[in-house]
């Protein structure tokens, strides 16, 4: 399947031919023009921290993967780097079978160097790896765009300047601050088809939990000229008490994966404790495979083709309204996909629930106006608003944000306060969200994260419900150095070691783009790593309850179990808290409903006249299967009282007999009584 060219098709971009300036002395004096051609957004938030993409194409006559990245200069911006070098992917951004270059300068760089209201153009530089040299300009549009949030009890709706109050409420003031400030658009952050379902969704939130649910529809995004004075429109709109929330947008910055990682085994993730999460037990049983279970990936790109992922067009939830983003590249989430579903076939590997059903949805917002803006409270909000997903379903985060510092600093996705109401509203619908908790090495429990003066991750102040996963060793459980932490935090998975579909091909593969479906890789992780491990364990744990007719567990009591019988951190780290690694099996065995099987066998002599015996001994044989274990066995002969059975017995009275006998386990669970009659003769 071709992969559809989603950054031309969404970043609303303009091209420029990039023309060679120089040229190696083995070449002719007046070398030939390139054939490249670069992809620039149409429009650029000054507002906000986070990345601005430029896309190489490569044609017929020039492969624009020879730039190297290290030269490029996107308004005398570098490239942008990752703990794991240059933010720089090789993607088929415009469908055309050839692989092209996607790079990212840091916003804030770009500002200081110049990038201003008044810009009209950036200029793209650099030098292929040959030395050729090249110089090519494409136009920008700067803005400022915000995300507002209006008081929930006023019912806000509407546009621009048919915005109103669904209650009656007065939204003149709403207004004069809008219009001082000369704001271009006040829309709904979410796509206004989906207003009405999201209505109906926090209804059914709120009849589900008998709580209120956040009203999505109250979230707007508002556009202004790039020359508004940012901190005094926030300050202003802050200060009006019909407005809860208003923050400049936040802007696309990379998903979090592996920074140096390093191999140590196959899937040894999927091992028994305390190596692994024991998905190999789960794997064992049909009811523990994820079997009945969604789950979908808030990710920027995937493989919909990869031999080893069972997935089709239908996959992907966004379609044209969150169209996947391509600068990124596929192979991070081809890689989360695998950690989860990748099918139980003769090659390839495993997903820890391979019976799950998978599905992605793409944080990139299709505006209106043209061009993409990275809006995850949207996607995820629309996601609520689709109504396919049921109690007992599961949606990962698979990206991060930037956080109160900037740069790599970055946060786990809540501290968007718009993605703490959509996590809330999923939580509320009985949805599990699991949330990678981001690679910047930050404590959450600082006083810096703190927002209109709520401590942001303190939860006896306030908890959006869901399942926050640090990055740990593979090998002690250590918290590993990129990882986020702090109180917030309830599990960790690997963040370093993890062999999966997809990625950078160094298992199988490699990078030639002929290999795209069969390419896997031993070095994922980060704490993109772990979110797909823990949420591996929730599906196994859910998929059991439905399988054995049970009501799905929030998210806070699959966290409970999940954390106390879980691998402990390791100590030396504990300072620094991203909770244990999950264990399903004791998981599974904690809150396993089937009861014993105990058999009865009788001997001493061979029964004679079918089933008559001669003072036979009874022995009682009783097993749990993969159970809490059998604690106790009892029996019975001929109505008596129930004795409990501690070692073999003989019936020495002749005549007609009938055993009962019965067991538990662990947890509670009583066989029905089960019964063998006989003949003493």
């Amino acid at each position: 399947m071709a992969k559809r060219p989603a950054v031309l098709a969404t970043l609303g971009t303009l091209f420029a031919t990039v023309s060679a300036i120089g040229a190696p002395p083995a070449q002719a004096a007046t070398p030939s023009p390139l054939p490249i051609t670069v992809v620039l957004p149409a429009q650029v938030n000054l507002a906000g921290a986070g990345y601005v993409p430029v896309t190489l194409l490569s044609t017929e006559g020039a492969d624009a993967t020879a730039v190297d990245p290290a030269t490029v200069r996107l308004g005398g911006s570098p490239v942008a780097r990752g703990d794991g070098g240059y933010l720089a992917t090789t993607a088929d951004a415009d469908g055309d079978g050839r692989a092209d270059l996607v790079l990212h300068a840091g916003k804030e760089q770009l500002i200081q160097g110049g990038l201003g209201p008044d810009t009209k153009a950036l200029t793209v530089t650099g030098s292929l790896h040959d030395g050729r040299a090249f110089e090519a300009s494409g136009a920008v549009t700067p803005e400022v765009a915000l995300e507002v949030k209006f008081r929930e009890t006023l019912g806000v709706r509407g546009t621009n300047q048919s915005l109103r109050s669904t209650r009656g409420e007065n939204l003149d003031p709403v207004q004069t601050v809008l219009d001082r400030h000369r704001a271009r658009s006040v829309a709904p952050l979410v796509p206004s088809a989906s207003v009405a379902r999201l209505d109906d969704q926090s209804a059914k939130a709120r009849a589900r939990t008998g709580a209120a649910a956040p009203d999505m529809a109250s979230w707007y995004s508002v556009v202004l000229p790039a020359d508004a004075d940012v901190d005094q429109v926030v300050e202003d709109l802050r200060s009006l008490p019909e407005v809860v929330f208003a923050y400049p947008a936040p802007d696309l910055v990379p998903p979090p994966s592996a920074p140096t990682p390093d191999f140590t085994g196959m899937q040894g993730y999927q091992r028994p404790a305390p190596q692994g999460i024991d998905a190999d037990f789960s794997h064992r049983d049909p009811r523990t495979r994820g079997a009945g279970i969604k789950i979908v990936d808030l990710e920027y790109d995937w493989n919909m083709s990869h031999e080893d992922l069972p997935l089709d067009s239908s996959s992907d939830l966004g379609g044209s309204v969150f169209p996947r983003y391509t600068g990124f590249a596929d192979e991070h989430g081809t890689a989360v996909f695998g950690e989860l579903v990748a099918e139980d076939n003769e090659y390839g590997v495993i997903g820890s629930v391979p019976e799950a059903t998978m599905y992605g949805i793409s944080p990139s917002q299709a505006l209106p106006s043209g061009g993409t803006r990275w809006s995850p409270g949207a996607a995820l909000a629309y996601l609520a608003g689709l109504g396919v997903l049921a109690p007992g379903d599961a949606v990962l985060l698979e990206q991060q944000t930037s956080g109160p510092l900037g740069g790599s600093n970055y946060a786990p996705l809540e501290w968007i306060p718009s993605v703490f109401d959509a996590i809330q509203l999923l939580d509320g619908l009985g949805v599990t969200v699991v949330e990678t908790g981001g690679n910047g090495n930050q404590n959450v429990d600082s006083d810096i994260y703190v927002q209109n003066g709520i401590k942001w991750f303190d939860r006896s102040v306030q908890d959006s419900g869901a399942i926050l996963v640090g990055a740990g060793s593979s090998t002690d459980h250590e918290r590993l150095d990129f990882s986020n932490h702090g109180a917030r935090f309830d599990l960790q998975g690997w963040g370093h070691n993890i062999v999966t579909s997809g990625g950078n091909g160094n298992l199988q593969g490699g990078t030639d783009p002929a290999n795209l479906n069969v390419r896997y890789t031993r070095t994922f992780g980060g704490t993109s790593g772990a979110g797909p491990i823990v949420t591996g364990a929730v599906v196994a744990v859910q998929s059991y309850l439905k399988a054995t007719g049970q009501a799905p567990w929030s998210a806070a009591k699959l966290a409970d179990l999940l954390k106390r019988t879980g691998t402990p951190q390791g100590s030396a780290t504990a300072a620094a808290h991203i909770g244990p690694l999950p264990n399903v099996a004791a998981a599974l065995k904690a809150i396993e409903v089937d009861p014993p099987t105990t058999e009865a066998r009788l001997t001493q002599r061979p029964p004679r006249d079918g089933d008559a015996y001669v003072n036979p001994v009874v022995t009682l044989t009783a097993g749990d299967g993969w159970g809490s274990g059998v604690t106790g066995t009892q029996y019975r002969l001929d109505g008596g009282k129930w004795k409990t059975y501690s070692e073999p017995f003989r019936v020495l009275r002749k005549g007609e007999h009938t055993l009962a006998f019965r067991s538990a386990d662990a947890n509670g669970n009583q066989e029905k009584i089960r019964s063998l009659s006989f003949t003493n003769r």
